[in-house]
Parts: C-alpha cells; structure tokens; sequence
C-alpha cells in the first residue's frame, strides 16, 4: 500500500487535479516535489513541505 497528495486539496485555488503517488513517504514527497514544478514552485520551502505533508494520505486498497 503506497501513500498519495490530492494536490487540489494542498492548495484548492489550484484547481489541479493531479493525485501524486507513492510506494513510501519519501518517493511520495520526492514526486511531489516535482509536481510543484509543474505550477512554477521552484524552490520548496518548508512551509510548503508541511503544506505538503498535512494532505498525506494512503492509499485505499
């Protein structure tokens, strides 16, 4: 069981759809990461980072 971000509920003024997934928290928070550079975050601050982490969910089997 892996773990995902809705990414529309890390920042809902986004609109983004995007579901970014996992296998473990850190692959998870790597894609994440690299999602964000799809809405010109360029830099991840740690503000994000907990933003980020507060919507982590797992995935439903």
């Amino acid at each position: 069981m892996g773990y995902i971000i809705d990414c529309g509920k890390v920042n809902p003024a986004s609109g983004c759809p995007h579901v970014v997934r996992g296998e473990t928290e850190e692959e998870l928070m790597k894609n994440a990461e690299e999602h964000a550079k799809e809405h010109g975050i360029v830099e991840v601050t740690p503000e994000v980072i907990e933003q980020i982490k507060s919507n982590v969910e797992k995935e439903p089997v």
